[in-house]
């Protein structure tokens, strides 16, 4: 697995160590008839038992599902995969096909627009949000 912190720009579809236990990887999101790439991402942290929980998706490529399972033992460590962003819905339903066995968490939106998805839970539920306490800490910000 790569491990560049002091790059200014990484390279997209590659799985970086940004710190312990924390992954992320840069996507494609293609814009306005595929003109511009503004961009996404995907977050995988590992948790104290060893599992892991990713934090939305990104496209998969052979290299980048390479990484992924050797990091989560071909998908079995993976102990869920949450939607946080609810305009982050295209590669959810290629990424749960990849990894079904995962259990999926996601928006109300995500929830709504890929009902392909056995989704687990929605982040509305606090106690979706608290289920992997302490190791992480979700809240929805009141927003103004």
């Amino acid at each position: 697995m790569a491990l560049n912190k002091h790059s200014k720009s990484r390279k997209k579809n590659e799985l970086y160590e940004i710190g312990p236990c924390f992954w992320n990887i840069r996507g494609h999101f293609k814009m306005f008839a595929n003109m511009a790439d503004i961009g996404t991402q995907m977050s995988i942290v590992q948790l104290s038992n060893g599992n892991f929980v990713i934090f939305d998706t990104v496209e998969l490529n052979n290299h980048l599902r390479k990484q992924i399972n050797q990091l989560t033992n071909n998908g079995d460590l993976i102990e869920g995969v949450i939607g946080v962003h609810p305009f982050h819905t295209r590669s959810f339903l290629a990424f749960y096909q990849t990894y079904p066995q995962a259990a999926y968490y996601g928006t109300p939106r995500h929830l709504r627009i890929l009902p392909e998805i056995p989704w687990l839970g929605s982040l509305d539920d606090c106690n979706v949000r608290q289920k992997w306490e302490p190791d992480v800490e979700m809240r929805i910000s009141a927003g103004k």
